[in-house]
């Protein structure tokens, strides 16, 4: 390789000391360098219209508009970036392959085809995993049946099979996970398991719930976004911090990274909630290009995202819906991070060797399992989250209750603080239920509790309404109530708020239950 690049130098340089016209020389330095380089690999374009290069001997994918394509380019072409060729170059490359060349499905971190049942895993360098259905995991290299995008800051990882089978499990204890209310440290074990489970299966996961790590100073929530990171990417990965007016490097972090954990989300960021709803619905994000007036680019959400926070400021209600709320608790005694760190490294290799044999074992019944109609927001998640509850132990009854107690968590995340919330509260402690109520009557009415109780609240009856109706599944579970709105004459808007009925086998807020929901869509034709 060394020998062609210098060999190539030389005629990039003999054609740049040439007598030929500056047009000229310019293209003939293309042609040189565009052969040298289809030679070496191979340009792709993506359906979110980004084109790549793949590097056959390092197996990399590499974005044509990113730095280290641009060191691959200088490299191989002996010119500087600072150079008119070297840009003219750059930017024919980048034309004729969003232009010309095939176009592509790019991976991050795994691909799972339902057709077919193959599961494949990228180790974080120039190599995968795959399994095929029924059969034991192999090796492979990238590019040899699906091409992935790679972190730069990954290092390979080689799974274990044959370890300690407490690997997995001494991972999920490491985070500082404390008991609440409504989720035990069990249940936020399995639910983040779950959470890591899912990211490899994209099909089944077109949408996404966000791990929000949540609690005070030292707590272990920057340790624990880290441990992920660790695992997924190796010992070079690190949190990121959020930046009030740097949206556009959200978008860069969420679209290129593999594992994007940021740090102490505390303040309020305006465009942070729209942002997160975004990502959970996997939209693409859509901006102008910079340095144009009017160019349109688009990318595709590909990061698996977290966040920690002390006083989250991102608990609107449509946002909470898409949250996983771990509750994090200062421990007794602190330990450095260096010796955590180099116990999970050395047990990386073990903790992949048990994720891939249940992986095998998921993808094996994952496309014969029945996907039912839950009550619960983010269904990929729920539906998931049953199908392998059904796939492990046969039944998924555990797994219904605890997405009742998950929803009471994002409920009760959302309503923290909220003084609209704790006004009806104390109305419905009072009058047991409340109306059917005019709305301007109802703001008057939780308006005085309100500031009886010197709670925040909204400033008048028309901001109360559309919060009524923002909050509404929040208000539902938080209080026990059900919420009934009619229209009469001139579209009069009233609402009714009454306690649920609560029977035999239902939690402690009445709601009607996501096992009601499953078993009647299992009888459904």
């Amino acid at each position: 390789m060394i020998t062609v690049e210098l060999e190539l130098h030389q005629r990039v340089r003999a054609v740049v000391l040439s007598d030929l016209a500056a047009f000229d020389k310019r293209r003939e330095v293309l042609r040189l360098v565009q052969e040298a380089l289809e030679t070496a690999g191979t340009f792709y374009r993506s359906r979110d219209t980004r084109a790549f290069f793949f590097d056959r001997v390092d197996r990399r994918l590499l974005d044509l508009e990113q730095q280290p394509f641009q060191y691959l380019l200088s490299t191989v072409s002996g010119l500087s970036a600072t150079e008119t060729i070297f840009k003219f170059v750059a930017d024919r490359l980048q034309a004729e392959a969003h232009r010309a060349a095939p176009l592509v499905d790019i991976h991050t971190l795994a691909h799972w085809d339902p057709a077919t049942g193959r599961l494949m895993i990228s180790d974080g360098g120039g190599g995968l995993w795959v399994h095929e259905e029924g059969d034991e995991w192999r090796s492979a290299h990238n590019g040899d049946g699906g091409l992935f995008l790679t972190d730069a800051d990954a290092t390979p990882w080689i799974p274990e099979f044959g370890a300690n089978g407490h690997s997995l499990q001494w991972f999920l204890d490491g985070f500082l996970f404390g008991d609440g209310d409504d989720l035990s440290r069990q249940d936020q074990q399995t639910l983040l398991l779950m959470f890591l489970l899912q990211q490899f299966f994209p099909a089944r996961r077109r949408t996404r719930v966000v791990p929000a790590l949540l609690g005070p100073q030292g707590s272990g929530k920057t340790t624990g976004q880290r441990r992920t990171g660790h695992l997924l990417i190796g010992p070079r990965f690190d949190v990121t911090a959020l930046h009030r007016d740097r949206e556009d490097a959200f978008v860069a972090a969420v679209t290129n990274r593999t594992v994007c954990a940021i740090d102490n989300a505390d303040s309020r960021v305006n465009w942070l909630p729209d942002a997160l709803a975004t990502y959970a619905t996997g939209t693409r994000y859509r901006m102008r290009r910079l340095y144009t007036t009017n160019d349109e680019v688009s990318y595709e959400p590909r990061a698996v995202l977290m966040l920690s926070s002390r006083d989250p400021q991102f608990n609107r209600p449509d946002v909470a819906e898409r949250l996983l709320p771990f509750r994090f608790e200062r421990p007794t005694r602190y330990e450095p991070e260096g010796p955590l760190f180099d116990a999970l490294a050395a047990r990386r290799g073990a903790i992949w060797g048990q994720l891939l044999l249940r992986l095998g074992q998921i993808a094996d019944g994952l496309a014969e399992t029945p996907c039912p109609r839950l009550q619960f927001r983010m269904a990929d998640f729920a539906t998931f989250g049953w199908a392998v509850s059904r796939i492990s132990t046969g039944d998924a009854t555990e797994w219904e209750r605890l997405l009742g107690r998950l929803e009471r968590a994002q409920a009760e995340f959302a309503s923290d603080g909220d003084g609209l919330v704790e006004a009806l509260r104390v109305l419905l402690e009072r009058e047991g239920s409340i109306g059917p109520i005019a709305i301007a009557d109802f703001f008057k009415r939780a308006a005085q509790v309100a500031e009886e109780e010197h709670l925040p609240f909204p400033r008048n009856a028309i901001g109360f309404g559309k919060k009524l109706s923002s909050m509404r599944r929040v208000l539902e579970v938080e209080l026990a109530v059900r919420l009934h709105e009619q229209r009469g004459l001139g579209r009069r808007r009233t609402v009714t708020l009454t306690p649920k009925p609560t029977r035999a086998g239902e939690g402690r807020d009445g709601r009607e239950g996501v096992s009601e929901t499953v078993s009647k869509s299992r009888t459904e034709p």
